[in-house]
């Protein structure tokens, strides 16, 4: 039996062009998620089937699990052309599922903070959905291990982008 999950909508509300989604993330029950640390932008959108999605622009958030006490920062971005790929260390590269489309993967730690002191482990997944014409770029880090990070991948295959 699959552990239950839930959805929650990644949007932002541009004060002309309106409410726009970024994406639906698929996660497990027990994770919520909060705003994160920098504001959300939307520069151009994209209707499909009566939802208007962010084409070009970024979010931020922070999954909290609070029954474990402990937290994820995920930032969001998408576009109409390439995105860099974060440089990680002892990266582990693979191929995913994420709603329907073959995603990269890749599993490594990276340096933050302003002397880079501070060890993170980061998730990063990138996919091309034909549908909104636009490259998907999730980047999801944690202080903790990277299992807590590889065991978000099969929820995340159920995440919508249109």
């Amino acid at each position: 039996m699959k552990p239950p999950t839930r959805d929650h909508v990644v949007a932002a509300t541009h004060f002309v062009l309106g409410p726009s989604n970024f994406v639906v993330l698929r996660l497990p029950d027990r994770w919520d998620l909060r705003l994160g640390r920098q504001p959300m932008d939307v520069d151009y959108t994209v209707a499909y089937d009566g939802v208007r999605w962010a084409q070009e622009g970024r979010a931020s958030g922070l999954l909290v699990d609070v029954q474990a006490r402990r937290a994820i920062e995920v930032s969001v971005r998408t576009s109409r052309g390439p995105i860099p790929p974060p440089k990680l260390d002892g990266s582990r590269l693979g191929t995913c599922k994420m709603g329907g489309h073959d995603a990269a993967c890749a599993l490594g730690s990276a340096h933050f903070g302003l002397f880079g002191t501070k060890l993170y482990q980061v998730l990063h997944v990138s996919y091309r959905c034909d549908e909104t014409q636009r490259l998907v770029d999730l980047r999801f880090m944690h202080r903790g291990t990277a299992e807590l990070l590889e065991g978000l991948l099969a929820p995340l295959a159920g995440t919508r982008c249109h």
